[in-house]
């Protein structure tokens, strides 16, 4: 769901690219107004590029900042084979590692995790498609990347349900043991390939240089919100940016049937006793910020990503952040 803003907006600011180019071709050879930046995939056959993908937890309250969880992994893009319709392409998960300033269950969990499960992963290959500009088209073996996922699934599953925090919550008659049964196999596929369509977001688009913002009324399918947009081209490199930043504004009677809905799940009567009683004395309403950053170099290669989603209820805030940094590249390969 916190995706589907940052989709709407960017789509809303930008249009289809429609000219064709070959492999041979270059970003300068395309006339382009210059008032507009293009998102246009100039890659090559064997082109290869590798990333860190640092993911953070952060909650906030009043003045003090908690990193709650946090893992770092790295991955490879190579293009196997570059013709006019399109490349065909290589996701590759290179190494998995904790993060040790994560001070909490869920930081010690995902450390366990990404220490024992994370060789599973190493080496995994998802193959792909996207058309001429860089937009994806098409997956080849998601069929293996579920049976994965279920599998490794089931055995983080094991590692959660040892945790104390288990039968506390089962204490006050929340079993979390029936919500593991309900997760959907196609969420642990996305899972795999948020990041990589995160990279991917925006080409094939073209967007106008400099800022713009846009207010939206909130209405019966959604709240109000003000999304800002920025595209800009640094003169000494023609590294090129795209920024989007949405704020949205969560009614106080919305805030209260989503959280609700949560309690309602739990078998002590005394919780959903106080939750009627305080929730409107204690909560003001809520916000949410998405915001995305996406920097290239002149190939169309994304070189930094930054992905940020911000939920702040009362006097309680979470943050939660991707960064994506290129480390390697070898690209130009000419056949």
């Amino acid at each position: 769901m916190r995706n589907l803003f940052i989709l709407i907006a960017l789509a809303l600011t930008a249009s289809t690219v429609s000219y064709t180019h070959a492999e041979s071709d270059s970003a300068e050879s395309v006339a382009m107004p210059d008032s507009t930046v293009a998102v246009i995939a100039w890659f090559n056959k064997r082109d290869t590029v590798t990333y860190w993908i640092n993911e953070g937890e952060w909650k906030i309250k009043g003045t003090d900042t908690i990193k709650s969880a946090g893992i770092n992994t790295k991955v490879m893009l190579t293009v196997a084979d570059s013709t006019d319709e399109g490349y065909t392409m290589e996701y590759q998960f290179l190494d998995f590692q904790g993060d040790a300033l994560a001070d909490s269950e869920l930081g010690a969990l995902q450390n366990r995790i990404a220490e024992k499960l994370g060789k599973k992963i190493i080496g995994t290959k998802i193959r792909f498609h996207t058309d001429e500009y860089g937009t994806i088209t098409k997956y080849d073996n998601l069929n293996h990347i579920k049976k994965q996922a279920k599998s490794l699934f089931k055995e983080a599953s094991k590692e959660l349900l040892v945790l104390p925090v288990v039968d506390s919550l089962k204490s006050i008659g929340f079993d979390i043991s029936k919500y593991i049964k309900k997760v959907d196999p196609d969420q642990l596929v996305q899972g795999y390939l948020e990041e990589l369509e995160l990279l991917f977001l925006c080409h094939g688009n073209i967007y106008e240089l400099g800022e713009s913002s846009i207010h939206e009324d909130e209405t019966d399918t959604q709240y109000a919100s003000d999304t800002y947009n920025t595209a800009s081209i640094d003169p000494e490199t023609q590294n090129y940016s795209i920024t989007c930043q949405v704020d949205s504004e969560i009614p106080q009677e919305a805030l209260k049937s989503i959280v609700g809905a949560i309690v309602d799940e739990f078998s002590d009567a005394e919780i959903t006793k106080n939750f009627n009683e305080t929730f409107d004395t204690q909560v003001k309403g809520g916000a949410v910020t998405t915001y995305v950053s996406i920097t290239y170099f002149p190939d169309g290669w994304p070189t930094d990503v930054v992905k940020q989603t911000k939920v702040t209820v009362g006097p309680t805030s979470k943050i939660n952040q991707t960064y994506i940094t290129w480390d390697y590249r070898s690209t130009g390969h000419q056949n």
